[in-house]
């Protein structure tokens, strides 16, 4: 017994020690693209902000950028159906689980801006897999290194 707890301790403490900033994340970026590209000259909010608002179409939905799922300011929280996003934009939804939208299930999206949401942008496998995903879908390309760390930076610039 005394061993399982010393293995859930063990397991607590290293979590909290890989436990990353979403500065630390935008820094591992950052050494990314210098070894990418030598003349890398560091991100930029203003960039980032033009990615996230960049659309792109998914088919049987239409137009979508990161802004469309997660809200022109990535500090608003998103309930599902009270906010005027696609489902299907951002969720599996077949048609046997609801469907007449008022009597479906009530789904939220944290805000994306870590100043409204401490727990966000704070491990760096989620993010690049959170990053790789949605640059698939909206842009049907795995996002560059530059947009990514430059959309990074607009969303922790979001205060």
């Amino acid at each position: 017994m005394k061993r399982a707890w010393v293995a859930v301790l063990a397991a607590l403490c290293s979590a909290t020690v890989f436990a990353a900033s979403p500065e630390e994340i935008i820094a591992h970026y950052a050494e990314q693209a210098r070894q990418e590209d030598p003349g890398f000259a560091g991100f930029s909010a203003e960039r980032g902000k033009e990615v996230y608002f960049r659309k792109g179409v998914i088919r049987g939905v239409g137009e979508v950028s990161c802004a469309r799922c997660h809200r022109p300011d990535p500090r608003e929280l998103i309930v599902a159906h009270e906010t005027d996003i696609l489902c299907r934009a951002c969720h599996v939804i077949h048609d046997e689980e609801h469907p007449a939208p008022k009597g479906a299930k009530k789904r939220k999206i944290e805000p994306i801006a870590p100043s409204h949401g401490h727990n966000r942008l704070t491990d760096l496998d989620t993010v690049d897999i959170f990053l790789t995903l949605n640059c698939k879908l909206t842009f049907k390309r795995e996002c560059t290194t530059l947009e990514k760390g430059d959309v990074l930076s607009f969303i922790v610039s979001v205060h």
